[in-house]
């Protein structure tokens, strides 16, 4: 069942540590759910990638290693120790190793699991990483799945003819509806059953030896039955006309509830809690011991500098941005917005405007919210993952959602909120991605800068009632196709544009000789 995308699974997170939600968080989630698929110590893990895609160039500089090892050991994305999980596996003695080869063309971020047991028993997973922080196993000791990490999931070998027994004293022991798969593999059968709720402690005793028993990794859980209110900007039109005087920001929160099964005042407390997070982050000095980066921290130069155009208001932008991108490159904790490598551009925007306008929390929550639905429509028509579209599906993508989440501070009405976000998507679209030294330093540091800008400017546009022409859902579709359009070697594999300049070669070099 395919699930419709939550704000706070897709969209604005995860909270975590490092340079990459594509590579480092959800490194770190895969790695949780290869411990859970295990359902036994580890003796070894030994993971490949294929020469071709984006983690063989980015696996050391990302943290990805290290992230899935730190997973396998429990850690959450947050965790500082997830850029330590070599040394920690070491500690543990789990034997590991980590190979780029030849293996098959497909998805750019695929990663190809086997495993050890410490009972000697071997297994083989085949994970993705979509996007955003988002995964998906979808390969299982040879069975054909889908385990994305937010359902309660158990998954039962059994015999064919024993399956329907079996079935009846499973499902007595889980609350509420479940759904259930049966996968064939040759003779072998395997049996998937997913529920919303978890199963009483009954099952334990059900349950034969290699069994395994997931639980949910994601902040909002997967639905059964999924159903939202719309999921295109004209649906979201329709809706508004039929319910006035509501924002955008308000009507992302309807839909969250929707999607997440909690109340409106939950979701805003949940964005509340995001709110103070990023507060909290923008707030702690960076580190500036941490080495292993290219840049230093430059927040601070804004400040100083007494020659920059604009006045206060570009000047509060430039240094909040400036910020966020400071904490992600010194391994401070982040929300990825929609990713880490365009963590800066929705937040800087945001706490900018809230300290020039003397914004409230609320204020910063609808404007978020409002951020978090343009989120929500890019996600479910598009993709937020760079190996797939360019950068454009990252900064490209957080600069549409900044710019309605302007035009909501403006006050302007949903209608609006999406033409600014139309405008500031179509402004960016073949956005190449093409870090230096795969540091997600350079040049994410002025693509983010430029994306909040393109935001700012683009919501007053809509404010002032220039013509959008093109309606954000055909924006995003034409937005999609450019971005897939755009030649592998632009698309986070450090194989073109400035990823192989000759300084560029020279700083891989030095960093890779600390």
């Amino acid at each position: 069942m395919k699930q419709y995308p939550s704000i706070f699974n897709d969209v604005i997170g995860p909270v975590m540590i490092g340079n990459s939600s594509s590579h480092t968080a959800a490194s770190v989630r895969i790695g949780n759910l290869i411990r859970q698929l295990a359902g036994a110590d580890i003796a070894e893990v030994h993971l490949k990638y294929d020469s071709n895609s984006s983690l063989a160039s980015a696996h050391v500089s990302q943290f990805v290693d290290s992230a899935i090892m730190a997973g396998i050991l429990g850690f959450a994305t947050s965790d500082p120790q997830v850029c330590h999980g070599l040394e920690l596996a070491d500690a543990a003695g789990i034997k590991y190793s980590f190979a780029v080869l030849d293996i098959e063309p497909g998805h750019p971020n695929t990663y190809y699991i086997f495993l050890t047991l410490a009972d000697g028993r071997q297994m083989t997973m085949k994970a993705l990483s979509i996007g955003g922080g988002m995964v998906q196993v979808i390969e299982y000791q040879g069975f054909s799945l889908l385990i994305e990490g937010g359902f309660h999931e158990v998954l039962v070998p059994c015999l064919s003819q024993d399956r329907e027994n079996l079935y009846n004293e499973l499902c007595s022991s889980i609350p509420g509806d479940s759904d259930v798969r049966y996968l064939k593999n040759g003779e072998a059968c395997l049996m998937q059953i997913r529920s919303e709720e978890p199963p009483d402690d009954r099952i334990k005793l059900l349950l034969p030896g290699e069994a395994v028993i997931l639980t949910p990794g994601l902040p909002v859980k997967s639905q059964l039955d999924p159903d939202v209110p719309f999921l295109t900007g004209q649906e979201i039109i329709s809706y508004c006309e039929k319910h006035n005087n509501l924002s955008l920001g308000e009507v992302a929160a309807l839909y969250e509830s929707s999607r997440s099964g909690e109340t409106v005042e939950q979701v805003y407390q949940r964005m509340g809690e995001i709110i103070n997070i990023l507060r909290q982050s923008l707030h702690q000095p960076p580190d500036a011991f941490f080495t292993d980066r290219i840049l230093p921290n430059q927040a601070h130069l804004s400040q100083a500098s007494s020659h920059i155009l604009g006045g206060r208001h570009h000047q509060f932008i430039l240094e909040h941005v400036t910020r966020f991108m400071d904490i992600k490159a010194s391994l401070g904790v982040i929300v990825a917005a929609p990713t880490a490598g365009a963590c800066s551009c929705l937040p800087g925007v945001v706490f900018a405007l809230g300290e020039e306008l003397s914004l409230d929390d609320n204020q910063l929550v609808e404007a978020m919210l409002a951020a978090g639905l343009i989120g929500v429509l890019i996600a479910a028509h598009s993709t937020f993952a760079a190996e797939l579209a360019g950068c454009q599906a990252e900064c490209g993508a957080a600069s549409g959602m900044a710019a309605a989440a302007c035009a909501q501070i403006l006050g302007l009405s949903p209608q609006l909120c999406l033409a600014a976000a139309s405008m500031a998507l179509q402004n960016v679209f073949g956005l190449t991605c093409d870090p230096v030294a795969m540091r997600v330093e350079v040049p994410c540091l002025g693509k983010n800068i430029m994306a909040a800008f393109n935001a700012v400017a683009c919501a007053n546009m809509a404010s002032a009632g220039y013509a959008q022409v093109i309606p954000i859902d055909e924006t995003i579709a034409a937005f999609d196709a450019a971005g897939r359009a755009l030649p592998v070697e632009l698309r986070c594999t450090g194989l073109a544009g400035l990823s192989i300049t000759p300084t560029a070669r020279d700083i891989t070099a030095r960093l890779a000789g600390r």
